[in-house]
């Protein structure tokens, strides 16, 4: 049987692995488009390679029903077996040697070994399902496959091997894409924050969409010349779903403070001294000059922006929306196409910071094979 993949990213070289690993005699072929195999993981978790996450809360996925079959113990055991150790810091899970390059160098070794071929720098155009096989155009050539299986990636990180050029191809056959926009990304406000550029401040920040709460979580933001950034706003990103709706940034900078500030906001006379006391130089500044209420503690705790636009894809981990999960069955094959299958960043799926997205890339091709 001939099997083509289309991209080399992480979910597609590891459900190669997994093909050649049940059927060995079975033809495996990657159409890869950049010039580097598995470039993404290079640049995951800063090099480092964040796998995943000990704290594998299902409801952190926009579809968690589809990973209810495997535990992070089963998890740890399947990324392993291509040929890597692993080890938690905190409850995150990287190579033991902490380094993305030796999880892309033992994945290509045990592909090579399996004989699996990645052609580089060749480009999928389209493809034509026909009664007993499947037509793929290239641009480099014509092949006649049995099973076609689309792991293209997103829109996010051109640079890293995505494009999503893949999105105008799959709406020509009739897929259901939902809206598309960068994700896990700094987000743009509509209040001036060019004083804190480069300023960063651990705070409790909530989520409010026509003014009800949808996220709340603790972390460090980064205040950017024109926005908002730090690990904290970009989870927060992936549950703006539209420019339609109004968004507030509400930011809570009291912290560990808050009882103390709270028992002495009374005796304030000099805002500046007493900000002096908690906040750094800019901060202090940026307060004395934006919050004008009388209250300045209540002021504190409701520190608000008007979310006005995301960074571009090239600014943003992942692509929030893809493929509608109602154009698939089981397997991830589709429901109108047969023998044409879909893995990975290219369907509608995504969760937080923290391992979770190349975890469901990872799981996905394993999914396949179930």
């Amino acid at each position: 049987m001939k099997i083509m993949i289309i991209g080399a990213g992480a979910s597609g070289v590891s459900a190669a692995i997994n093909i050649k690993r049940k059927y060995p005699h079975d033809e495996v072929t990657i159409i890869e488009h950049s010039d580097k195999a598995l470039k993404k993981i290079l640049a995951t978790g800063n090099g480092r390679c964040n796998l995943g996450n000990k704290q594998l809360h299902l409801s952190f996925y926009n579809h968690p029903e589809l990973f209810d079959k495997y535990s992070f113990k089963e998890y740890v055991s399947y990324i392993e077996s291509f040929g890597f150790k692993t080890k938690l810091i905190g409850d995150l899970l990287y190579p033991y040697s902490e380094s993305a390059q030796t999880v892309r160098n033992q994945m290509l070794k045990l592909a090579d070994k399996l004989s699996v071929k990645i052609n580089l720098n060749e480009d999928f155009i389209d493809y034509e399902v026909k009664e007993e096989f499947i037509i793929v155009k290239t641009s480099l050539r014509t092949y006649q496959v049995d099973k076609l299986i689309i792991a293209a990636g997103a829109k996010s990180t051109k640079g890293l091997g995505n494009d999503g050029s893949i999105y105008s191809i799959l709406s020509k056959h009739g897929y259901a894409i939902t809206p598309l926009h960068p994700g896990l990304v700094p987000i743009k406000t509509k209040e001036n924050t060019k004083l804190l550029d480069g300023q960063r401040l651990k705070a409790k920040v909530s989520l409010l969409e026509n003014g009800k709460t949808i996220f709340v979580e603790e972390g460090e933001i980064l205040f950017k010349k024109d926005g908002l950034s730090g690990i904290v706003i970009m989870n927060l990103s992936n549950h703006i779903n539209n420019n339609k709706n109004e968004y507030k940034i509400v930011i809570n900078s009291l912290g560990e403070n808050i009882q103390e500030l709270q028992e002495n906001h009374q005796q304030i006379l000099d805002k500046r001294e007493f900000l002096s006391q908690y906040f750094s130089p800019k901060f202090v500044e940026y307060f004395i000059s934006h919050l004008n209420e009388l209250d300045l503690i209540k002021a504190l705790q409701n520190w608000t922006f008007t979310f006005k636009d995301f960074y571009d894809y090239e600014n943003s981990q992942i692509t929030v929306g893809g493929i509608d999960l109602s154009n698939i069955k089981d397997h991830f094959e589709s429901k109108f196409e047969k023998n044409v299958y879909f893995l990975g960043e290219v369907l509608d799926m995504h969760g937080p910071c923290g391992g979770y997205n190349l975890t469901w890339a990872f799981m996905s091709s394993l999914l396949l094979m179930q």
